[in-house]
């Protein structure tokens, strides 16, 4: 069958009505696209505005604190220390110290709020005149800004928990909870040899970094908990076996020890790093928080061993 003859004034009429058709699809898929772009990015927004603050998480902290006997008081070195306490947080790492590598970790797990035990900036009273201008500060303080990071620190009021927290998470960490009595800051153990004793502690945290001072084949039953000067080790030295810290200055406990073994005193003394003596607290410290924030995803990160022992031989 023959195709009717179509006149040019109606074969472009139809090629106009085509192409109308064509644009009106092709607008419509715009309109379409700018709709749901605008809602993705609005949805997005709103999922910001719904995320808790970091500035909200330390305030269920510090409401929980005050339930649990701390009342939030006085401190020149907890608190914010990183960041803005208004940024939205994605999640929460916990750790002993805020460290590049642990700012880093946290970054690449997507958990923006750190909470951290000890200083950011390399003091306990975090100094911050000294290092202004020094660059290893500047870039600790430019990656936070670049990775919208915020870090807070809690170290005297988590320290006033009873039993304190960091204790008891050395206890559990060395296997020795059920040997310990909080009240006195002290362990019972079955007895083993001093050696024994440093032996058993480089097992449980998985360091060599273990100092031991005294008679090796001292037979140890009871071991004091003390802090990082002898003054603070005292109670534990003079009633104990042996006097357990982390860091602590050479010229004062360590010598004390020698000069008291020395005088026929059946006393021993072993330091561990700091990290190995209180960063089990802040593990603790995450299992408390979860509670608190169900809708953020909360993990402990370990600091890990600062120092490298070399070996005697080479291998």
């Amino acid at each position: 069958m023959d195709t009717p003859a179509v006149n040019k004034s109606e074969m472009l009429q139809r090629i106009d009505i085509r192409m109308n058709n064509e644009i009106g699809r092709r607008g419509f898929a715009r309109r379409i696209g700018t709709v749901l772009a605008a809602t993705a990015l609005s949805g997005t927004a709103a999922q910001a505005q719904d995320r808790i603050t970091a500035a909200q998480v330390v305030e269920r902290i510090k409401s929980q604190l005050a339930k649990e006997g701390v009342i939030w008081g006085p401190s020149v070195i907890d608190g914010f220390h990183l960041g803005d306490p208004d940024t939205p947080v994605t999640g929460v790492v916990t750790t002993f110290q805020p460290t590049f590598r642990i700012l880093r970790k946290a970054s690449a797990v997507k958990k923006n709020f750190v909470i951290s035990h000890e200083s950011s900036y390399w003091d306990g009273v975090e100094p911050i005149a000294v290092v202004r201008n020094d660059p290893v500060y500047k870039a600790k303080i430019q990656f936070g800004a670049q990775n919208k990071m915020v870090v807070w620190r809690i170290h005297d009021h988590w320290h006033r928990m009873r039993p304190d927290p960091i204790s008891i998470g050395l206890a559990r960490k060395l296997g020795w909870l059920s040997y310990y009595t909080p009240e006195k800051k002290s362990y019972e153990i079955p007895e083993m040899s001093l050696e024994a004793v440093g032996r058993h502690i480089q097992r449980q945290l998985g360091t060599q970094n273990v100092l031991v001072v005294g008679d090796p084949n001292l037979k140890v039953k009871t071991i004091g908990h003390g802090g990082h000067i002898l003054s603070s080790m005292l109670t534990a030295l003079r009633t104990c076996d042996v006097g357990i810290t982390g860091e602590t200055p050479q010229h004062d406990t360590f010598e004390y020890v020698r000069d008291a073994v020395s005088l026929g005193q059946r006393k021993g003394f072993v330091m561990i790093s700091h990290e190995g003596l209180e960063e089990w607290g802040m593990e603790e410290f995450a299992e408390w928080l979860k509670p608190l924030v169900p809708e953020l995803p909360v993990e402990w990160i370990s600091t890990g061993d600062p120092f490298q022992i070399p070996p005697l031989h080479e291998a």
